[in-house]
């Protein structure tokens, strides 16, 4: 889902790139967004489970287009299940669920162009593409990593690491994990925009001025994520100036919990939660050959930290 309206309000600091100005570097890729956009041209065949070979395609065009521009491509795949994430999967489970009857309803009535979307909105990306990509990948000596969980902080991970110089992405979530360089909208050419954290400070349409990494990851917490739904009426702008004015998240459910706002009993604690998640999640560090933790602990945290998905043993 990423963070609601946050790509368009950092405009202003989005610089257009051609992937030929990253000649000599290493890029993580985010592969089941690059999954998902291949797979809307043939959803109608892999929802119903028919041979095509269209998603595949549409990602090694992209792996070798940057490779004729010099580019090091290493795919990351997500993993298991976020258990952070568990209420938001089951409600993407339950729409692509509901658009795949109305597809089949749509297809009997002789209306194939609104079967074609709800086809497009039904299609999951299985475990079983992601691993018919990956025999493609081997074929090809193409690098890629299988995060223990989350790509998203996989990638982050291995930007804050320095193992790869960017991440591409379409992916907003990258923003608060705090990667520090994103190309997003990379199209069939090679055209896309950059991000770089360093440059929030230069921001025009919301300024982040005074602003800390800490406040910057609890304001998009605020204004609703994948590991937290956000209060009702709580906009990205809204969460930014009670950030500006508060700057920590505690003082501004003690503000929002004495105004009109109602704040659930459990809403600090999984606000807390979030947090860690973001900072903490389990990654896979393939110079170690380890899990590891995105970024290392400092002491006093608590000792059940499952939630950030188990220890795969």
């Amino acid at each position: 889902m990423g963070i609601q309206g946050l790509l368009p309000l950092l405009k202003s600091i989005m610089v257009p790139i051609h992937i030929k100005d990253l000649e000599g570097s290493c890029v993580a890729v985010d592969t089941y967004s690059w999954l998902h956009k291949g797979a809307l041209s043939c959803s109608k065949e892999l929802c119903k489970g028919l041979p095509t070979s269209r998603h595949i395609e549409y990602c090694m065009h992209r792996v070798n287009l940057l490779r004729h521009y010099g580019v090091k491509p290493i795919l990351v795949f997500d993993g298991g299940l976020l258990p952070m994430k568990i209420e938001q999967e089951n409600k993407r489970a339950r729409g692509r669920k509901e658009n795949l009857a109305r597809a089949i309803e749509h297809e009997s009535n002789g209306n194939s162009s609104a079967a074609y979307e709800c086809y497009q909105k039904a299609v999951d990306i299985s475990p079983s593409i992601a691993h018919e990509l990956i025999q493609v990948l081997k074929q090809e000596n193409v690098s890629y990593v299988v995060a223990p969980y989350e790509a998203d902080a996989q990638m982050t991970f291995l930007a804050v690491s320095k193992q790869v110089d960017a991440v591409i992405t379409e992916d907003s979530d990258l923003i608060p994990f705090g990667c520090p360089r994103i190309i997003f909208k990379m199209d069939k050419f090679g055209q896309a925009v950059q991000f770089q954290y360093s440059m929030l400070q230069q921001n025009k349409e919301l300024s982040f001025s005074g602003f800390t990494k800490q406040m910057i990851l609890e304001m998009c917490i605020l204004s609703g994520c994948d590991y937290l739904q956000s209060l009702p009426g709580m906009g990205l702008k809204r969460a930014h100036s009670l950030m500006k004015r508060f700057t920590t998240y505690d003082k501004v459910i003690k503000h929002l919990r004495y105004s009109i706002s109602s704040v659930p009993p459990l809403y600090e604690e999984s606000f807390k939660k979030a947090i860690l998640t973001f900072q903490h999640q389990r990654v896979y560090d393939p110079i170690t050959e380890d899990i590891v933790h995105l970024f290392d602990f400092s002491d006093n945290i608590e000792d059940d930290l499952d939630f950030l998905g188990p220890y795969p043993f």
